[in-house]
């Protein structure tokens, strides 16, 4: 095990770090890499050793040097289980999922999992990519594994690959795997490339298989019918009941859990909240029973005003498609993994951003993990806690997996904090991790703006997407670059103004796959001298990170809260 500390000045403020690498000889030995934890999770997880063995400070430590300590067998199943109880959880957290042989994934790919560490957002894992890619099968991928470990709940949740699902050119057929905290693996492969059948199991160290996490999916199709019955099953894992997952069924088991709300008044009141938050509007609904000539159906009677009603075939598509969320989230446990095939659907995008909000607060102790085209639905604040990012896209005619590296991430989530250029990570910015390639990256907003108005009067018509708004500045472009490397975006060029030539021969040189190139004058526009403007007094300091006087709270508190009363006040 090795510990690293550092202590670094960014701006006015100094900032700690942390970096724990532990890599067991039995993990060596079978080739698997290290661990690597940032942060708190580093902490949390340092902590559980003696402070005279594991927690020396660098400087007493020559470059390099190991910490060794004895019973190591007995060592990582400790830790992670200190780890978990820290934020929550006593099972194994899911560390990877990887897949190979299943329709568009030839070789295999691999996904790596957020770790919740008590922050909003730390346990979010973001799924991104255009479409027809990948993405749908990889979250199928995550259903059959959910089907596997939940068998013990539904006995006929058996897993099958239809010859349609199989990669022809995969020769050992399909193979999925989920990797635990300890190192426990559980994979569904097929018993040959040529049968749809598959068998299943635990790969551990010589220890009995872990009590696996529950898993809930939620599918991209989210409906029910209007009118329906009681019976079924009310547990969170109803989804993975039936035995072959299909894209098109309706969901009728929902209604069980429907009813399971319904007769319980402190679930229904935790569901309203939840659905109040994100819908910015009380939903008052409750389940009747219609009277039929060959007997009654029950139905959502959902009140539209005073003495007036709508029935469930009444509701739209979002407010459908949030009730399936929502109902998936609100009794999930720290012991539970979530997985959401596109929650933006049929949302108004105000209600997006909400459930944006929901799900970083659900998944400070849970691991949640949304596929989604909806940028609002990227936070670089979840980011900066420790969520993940990945992008499903296409290298030739097999789907692919690329993930972007932690420090990379750490450095584009810094410029989320800059006022003079917010926009560099704003939503436009975003809008960049789901397409196919193509990106041009600038220097800043006045290049993003005018840059095609140039391309336009030398009558030339660019070819790709310009990145959001710029860099926010020439030095910014390597981050962004860095990033986009690490997504495998493949075709990216950057374009500077001359006069940086250093830099742009430093950026050609770390990045040789990109184009690196210069327009041929200072800038895009040419710009007047300006005289020195006189100092105006803010609200806040000069860095901008406090009130420049204590006095000016009270007057500014008051001006915020008339806001506030006037946008809260209900409507005549």
């Amino acid at each position: 095990m090795i510990k690293v500390e550092w202590s670094v000045v960014d701006g006015n403020a100094a900032v700690d770090g942390t970096l724990l690498v532990i890599w067991t000889a039995r993990d060596r030995r079978s080739g698997k890499r290290p661990n690597l934890f940032w942060g708190r999770s580093a902490a949390i997880i340092a902590s559980a050793f003696p402070g005279d063995i594991s927690l020396a400070h660098p400087t007493l430590l020559a470059p390099g040097s190991r910490v060794r300590r004895a019973r190591e067998r007995t060592r990582s199943r400790w830790f992670w289980r200190k780890q978990q109880m820290e934020v929550g959880s006593q099972r194994p957290r899911l560390v990877g999922l990887s897949v190979r042989g299943f329709r568009g994934f030839r070789e295999t790919a691999e996904l790596r999992l957020a770790m919740p560490n008590g922050t909003p957002g730390s346990g979010l894992t973001i799924i991104v990519g255009a479409n027809n890619v990948g993405k749908s099968t990889l979250w199928e991928s995550f259903d059959a594994i959910a089907r596997r470990l939940n068998a013990e709940r539904w006995p006929t949740s058996d897993v099958s690959f239809s010859e349609g699902k199989r990669n022809r050119r995969a020769p050992n057929g399909v193979r999925i795997a989920a990797t635990f905290t300890g190192g426990a693996e559980c994979a569904i492969e097929s018993m040959g490339p040529d049968t749809s059948e598959t068998r299943s199991g635990w790969e551990t160290d010589g220890s009995e298989p872990p009590t696996p996490p529950t898993f809930v999916v939620v599918p991209s199709r989210r409906q029910f019918q209007a009118r329906f019955g009681r019976g079924g099953q009310s547990s969170p894992t109803w989804m993975t009941a039936s035995g072959e997952f299909s894209r098109y069924q309706m969901r009728d088991g929902f209604s069980s859990r429907l009813f399971d709300l319904h007769a319980d008044e402190a679930k229904k009141r935790s569901f309203d909240k939840l659905l109040t938050e994100v819908l910015g509007t009380r939903l008052e609904w409750s389940i009747d029973l219609a009277d039929g000539d060959h007997g009654g159906s029950y139905y959502l009677k959902v009140a539209a005003g005073a003495d007036t009603y709508y029935s469930s075939e009444g509701l739209g598509e979002g407010i459908i498609s949030l009730l399936f969320i929502l109902n998936a989230l609100y009794d999930a446990t720290p012991e539970t993994v979530v997985v959401i095939d596109e929650p933006e659907l049929s949302l108004h995008p105000q209600a997006v951003r909400r459930l944006g909000v929901v799900l970083a607060r659900f998944a400070s102790d849970r691991q949640i993990t949304i596929f989604t085209h909806s940028p609002a639905l990227v936070s670089w604040d979840a980011i900066a806690n420790g969520a993940e990012v990945a992008r499903v896209y296409k290298r030739g005619h097999d789907s692919a997996i690329a993930q972007a590296d932690r420090a990379v991430l750490a450095e584009i989530s810094k410029l989320r904090g800059s006022w003079n250029n917010p926009h560099v990570i704003g939503l436009d910015a975003k809008e960049t991790l789901f397409l196919e390639d193509g990106l041009i990256v600038l220097e800043g907003q006045d290049d993003a703006a005018l840059l095609p108005r140039v391309a336009e009067l030398v009558g030339v018509e660019l070819g790709g997407s310009v990145y959001g708004w710029g860099a926010g500045g020439e030095g910014n472009i390597e981050k962004v670059l860095a990033l986009l490397k690490s997504l495998d975006f493949a075709r990216v060029a950057a374009v500077f103004d001359n006069n940086v030539p250093e830099k742009v021969e430093r950026v050609r040189r770390a990045f040789p796959g990109y184009l690196v190139t210069t327009i041929p004058a200072a800038d895009v526009r040419t710009k007047r001298a300006e005289s020195a403007r006189e100092e105006k007094a803010g609200l806040l300091d000069k860095n901008a990170r406090r009130l420049r006087d204590p006095e000016l709270a009270e007057p500014t508190r008051v001006v915020l809260d008339e806001v506030n009363a006037y946008l809260n006040s209900p409507n005549e």
